[in-house]
């Protein structure tokens, strides 16, 4: 078994089968490592965005999920994404500038993240809790999603959930691509890595092809604003430039500097943002 398995095994706490272990015994044993995000702790900046927010939840098929809201009720809505490992606080640099634009703000931690329950999750699940806030708070506006976050958003577009537009930040291009990077980073042999693509397609009961970008931007379900940082070590600029070609409707932003989290909180992009949904109306 590769040593980088085991410990990402060990960071997550998840217990490691006894040997003898096959190709597929690890194929499962990275399955439940890739889908169980690691938690870590709200910062103080964080805490402040939340503590203008009303604290509330989110029913969904994979529980009950910490939620939080800005503005008003009958004001039109904006969902925020978080991405992999991060909290709905992440997003919190968006809520005051489009509470002050006339918009109700609405952000959660995933299942698995943040507050929430559970310990394992995927993009499929996240997307149902994207469709269960649809259901709780009528159609979007706009939907904000950073990294995972943006993957869920445009998945939630796919499925019939179609908001006015769609802000991404930093956005992955596809999932499968996620998946290959985590196995040459786990140690996976072939045969082992062959195994784990095809079982987390099947643990998310969606087609590689279904999760990719790709598919949805030949669709261009609506108007589409992405932020991007040329050098983002996480998710590919070039990706971005890609599919944006693809989306008739889109534009993309580069943003030097901002990296994949700094993108967040600048204070450019966050107007733009704005900007950009209000005059969706």
């Amino acid at each position: 078994m590769s040593d980088r398995l085991l410990e990402a095994a060990a960071r997550a706490g998840i217990p490691v089968p006894p040997a003898p272990h096959d190709a597929a015994t690890l194929a499962a044993l990275a399955t439940r490592v890739f889908c169980h995000p690691l938690k870590g702790r709200r910062p103080p900046r964080e805490e402040a965005y939340l503590a203008a927010a009303r604290p509330t939840t989110l029913p969904t098929p994979a529980g009950e999920l910490a939620a939080w809201q800005w503005g008003a009720d009958d004001h039109p809505l904006v969902l925020l994404v978080h991405g992999w490992e991060g909290r709905g606080s992440q997003m919190g640099a968006f809520s005051a500038p489009l509470v002050a634009a006339g918009f109700k703000v609405v952000t959660f931690d995933a299942p698995a993240h943040g507050d929430s329950p559970g310990e394992e999750t995927h993009i499929r699940l996240l997307t149902e809790a994207l469709q269960a806030a649809v259901r709780l708070h009528g159609p979007p506006h706009a939907v904000i999603g950073h990294s995972w976050g943006a993957a869920g958003a445009t998945m939630l577009a796919a499925q019939g959930d179609i908001p006015r537009g769609l802000v991404l930040l930093a956005p992955p291009l596809w999932q499968k691509g996620r998946v290959e990077l985590a196995a040459r980073r786990m140690g996976l042999s072939s045969a082992a890595q062959e195994k784990f693509v095809a079982r987390l397609q099947q643990e998310v009961g969606w087609t590689y092809a279904q999760m990719d970008i790709r598919t949805v931007a030949r669709l261009a379900p609506c108007p589409l604003l992405v932020f991007h940082d040329p050098a983002d070590e996480d998710t590919g600029f070039a990706d971005s430039q890609e599919f944006t070609a693809l989306w008739t409707g889109s534009r993309l932003v580069a943003c030097p500097g901002r990296g994949h989290y700094r993108i967040l909180v600048t204070a450019e992009v966050i107007a733009g943002a704005v900007r950009f949904i209000a005059q969706l109306r």
